[in-house]
């Protein structure tokens, strides 16, 4: 077996996970309410409401995001250790004669990735201690 294909094959089944549980992170974030009309009783006039998320529809989406964050940490680590020891491989069986290197587009995508997923996940965990907190602030 090529050591290249085994090193592709490694590195994909955490990222088809990430990609899968971010999907229905997304789905679940539809679900959101938006905003819509509603009279004012004391002035008569239409006011706009956009009511707070389901607490457990948010708490779910941020716990699946934080696992898909968390495969890709680990697919980015595997890729990364993969393409580092693979040049220096080349270059060790080469004798002095191949110079490699790794490819920095590939490792910066891996690593835009992960950022993205852990702003994602920073934005739904400010959101929810929000609601939390406005919820707390407002039944006093």
């Amino acid at each position: 077996m090529n050591p290249q294909q085994s090193t592709n094959t490694a590195n994909t089944p955490p990222s088809i996970v990430a990609i899968i549980l971010a999907f229905v992170t997304f789905l679940l974030l539809a679900t959101f309410p938006g905003w819509h009309e509603e009279r004012d009783a004391r002035t008569g006039s239409d006011i706009d409401i956009k009511p707070f998320p389901s607490r457990p529809v948010s708490q779910v989406a941020l716990a699946l995001i934080f696992i898909a964050s968390i495969f890709v940490l680990v697919s980015v680590l595997w890729q990364h250790t993969a393409s580092v020891a693979a040049a220096q491989i080349a270059q060790d069986f080469g004798n002095g004669s191949v110079r490699s290197g790794v490819g920095t587009s590939a490792m910066v995508l891996g690593w835009f990735a992960f950022a993205l997923f852990i702003i994602v996940t920073i934005g739904l965990l400010v959101m929810i201690l929000s609601i939390h907190l406005l919820d707390r602030l407002t039944d006093e």
